[in-house]
């Protein structure tokens, strides 16, 4: 009975159309395997990414939502009576990780660069307080990224996983195709996948290494499977959309006018009335926000301050047992409710639904510390299937020594990729106390993984792999040490600062330290294993790229 209620659509394929199946899958993830193990890792490593800003970040303060903030109203108000009408036609508000109110009263301008209107004003980062300005920047703020991010290790890591680092748009367009190589390798695998049910529960048998190697992919592929094709349409939305989908909308319908697709897509529908008005209460419009739709403020936004069509968009993160963030909009004149808005368009809809389940499918995000963490464990199969399957298909190809070179590849992305991250972070904590860690993170990075690289091909190949995981096993113990020594949020004052993510990395990079130091050793024991066998039957030592079962 349970093989015939068991899926299995390779018995549904020719012999023919199943081996075309395996190359397709096969030559798809080898072609572009490494690539896309870079975006998986980064990926996986950014869905805690507020909680590396709130570890990584100095000079912290208790943090407090603009729901919790008891004078939003009057420190909003200072700044607005001393700007200009002209840079009042928005002004937006959030919090950052360092627990500073960000106010940015501006108006759309045609950026000299790329010839697109973007927001330009004076960006004010407000201790909420007191109101006191900590800093500002003026202009098109958000081209200077310390205004907007508080920490430049999570912005590198952010831009890695969405760009790349390339230059936009090419950046986008490359991760962009990389979801879709997700999608085709999810696809090809579950098509490919004789029991679809038995392998989710699959044991790795002990024996010849290549089976035990095989099931582990296949083990983890099965559990992984339907993320990976979330994850690939996902993230090819997102990669697509700034560079391929809204300009064709734009083009089609708005007679390529973007500032006109925006309002209508984005924007509260209003009837243009400049005439002036006074400002309702900020903070009892926020009150009545969060009393309707429930869940935190991720930011505010008012539109036409002091005129009569003044609106106040208030954007709230996903409440209790939602996935999808809510918008409420409110006439700003007198603070009457107009009702809540869906993200995209001015009436509810399927589409619109389905575009606000984008996000938190992506991210992770919709159940907090909880389903983060089932995201990173569903990506770190991800990433180890990709580096799994590349094994695979090097191990029979193994004799011709274009392959072997390929696999040495292999290792060396695989574990050197973790091994550059950490020296983004190495290079971070110096930057943060005595230079621009902005410029410094991604030099870290990059000379990390040039250092890496050139390790890995001197190095000898049996012993290759017990020596990056010792070399990740070293930076990890150490990380929370730096941290600490370059002037970094100690435990106590965490604690008094309501700062969880920061003993809690800490901790984590501890115990990933441990674990990778054991994990060495019992790599090293099999690699002397079979240099003592190989030696007792006087035949040649076999160069592997599998660390100890």
């Amino acid at each position: 009975m349970a093989d015939r209620i068991e899926l299995n659509p390779v018995e549904k394929l020719t012999q023919t159309q199943v081996k075309r199946m395996t190359a397709v899958h096969g030559w798809a993830g080898t072609i572009l395997g490494l690539v896309l193990y870079v975006v998986i890792v980064s990926g996986t490593i950014v869905v805690f990414g507020h909680e590396i800003s709130e570890w990584s970040s100095g000079g912290t303060r208790v943090h407090q939502e603009l729901s919790d903030m008891s004078n939003l109203d009057g420190n909003v108000r200072a700044i607005a009576e001393h700007t200009s009408k002209g840079y009042l036609d928005r002004i937006t508000m959030f919090t950052n990780s360092r627990g500073e109110l960000a106010v940015f009263p501006h108006t759309q301008v045609m950026h000299p660069e790329d010839q697109r209107p973007k927001a330009y004003g004076s960006l004010y980062n407000l201790d909420p307080a007191t109101g006191e300005t900590i800093r500002r920047f003026d202009g098109f703020a958000f081209d200077d990224e310390e205004s907007h991010h508080t920490s430049a290790l999570e912005d590198f890591l952010v831009e890695l996983h969405v760009a790349l680092y390339v230059p936009n748009p090419w950046g986008s367009i490359l991760t962009g195709i990389m979801g879709l190589l997700v999608m085709a390798t999810a696809i090809t695998g579950f098509l490919m996948h004789r029991h679809l049910f038995r392998d989710l529960f699959v044991a790795a048998r002990r024996g010849e290494r290549l089976v035990t190697t095989r099931d582990r992919h296949i083990l983890a592929a099965s559990w992984s499977l339907i993320f990976a094709f979330l994850l690939g349409f996902t993230g090819s939305f997102y990669s697509f959309a700034g560079t391929v989908t809204f300009p064709l909308v734009s083009k089609a319908a708005f007679g390529g006018d973007r500032q006109a697709m925006i309002n209508t897509m984005f924007m509260p529908p209003t009837k243009i009335d400049t005439t002036p008005a006074p400002v309702a209460d900020l903070d009892r419009m926020v009150a009545q926000s969060v009393e309707r739709m429930g869940g935190s403020v991720r930011f505010v936004q008012i539109l036409n301050w002091g005129r009569a069509d003044g609106r106040m968009r208030i954007f709230h993160t996903p409440n209790d047992g939602g996935l999808a963030f809510g918008q409420t909009i409110f006439r700003t004149s007198d603070g009457k409710f107009l009702g809540e808005k869906p993200i995209v368009g001015s009436e509810p809809s399927l589409g619109a639904d389905l575009y606000g389940l984008i996000h938190p499918l992506h991210f992770g995000d919709f159940a907090g510390v909880f389903s983060k963490s089932v995201w990173v464990g569903l990506g770190t199969a991800m990433a180890y299937v990709i580096i799994s399957g590349l094994r695979l298909w090097v191990r029979r190809r193994e004799d011709e020594v274009l392959w072997q070179h390929f696999g040495r590849a292999v290792t060396i992305t695989g574990f050197g990729l973790p091994l550059a991250m950490l020296a983004s972070a190495w290079a971070y904590f110096p930057a943060l106390a005595f230079g621009d860690p902005f410029f410094w993170t991604p030099i870290g990075f990059f000379a990390g993984a040039a250092a890496i690289i050139l390790f890995g091909a001197l190095s000898d190949a049996d012993r290759l792999i017990p020596r990056l995981l010792r070399l990740l096993s070293v930076g990890c113990l150490a990380l929370p040490i730096l941290r600490l020594g370059f002037g970094g949020t100690g435990w106590v004052d965490a604690a008094d600062l309501n700062l969880g993510a920061v003993p809690a990395l800490d901790m984590v990079f501890a115990l990933i330290g441990v674990g990778l130091w054991f994990w060495a050793s019992r790599t090293d024991a099999a690699t002397n294993d079979r240099a003592g066998a190989a030696g007792n039957t006087g035949g040649i030592g076999h160069s592997t790229m599998e660390p100890a079962e």
